[in-house]
């Protein structure tokens, strides 16, 4: 069953470790989304650009822009399981630090 969503995320504000339990295939609609993968990849998805999050991929999503980011999403779940279920972050402390929008984080930050 396809679930469709508008996801809104504040500036400043972040989604959580989460993973999803069925592929979700999105479009960002504004702002600027820095996702953060389990094993430390760093994805960065502008305005117009799609994205795909595979079942059991463990993520989160960053919103370090000034402005909200609206992220319309569509959920391909079987009926009566949850969009989203909540993970603990990945220990990313070995992984070397990386460069987002100019200014120095660590992957799991």
């Amino acid at each position: 069953m396809a679930v469709i969503r508008t996801i809104t995320i504040p500036p400043g504000e972040n989604t959580g470790w989460h993973y999803h339990p069925a592929l979700v295939q999105a479009v960002v609609l504004s702002g600027t989304l820095t996702r953060v993968l389990q094993d430390g990849t760093v994805e960065i998805t502008r305005p117009g650009e799609p994205l795909v999050e595979l079942p059991q991929q463990v993520h989160i999503g960053y919103n370090h822009g000034n402005e909200p980011i609206v992220i319309l999403a569509n959920y391909q779940v079987a009926q009566g399981c949850p969009l989203a279920v909540p993970a603990p972050p990945p220990d990313l402390s070995a992984l070397p630090a990386c460069r987002i929008g100019g200014a120095q984080r660590l992957s799991s930050a």
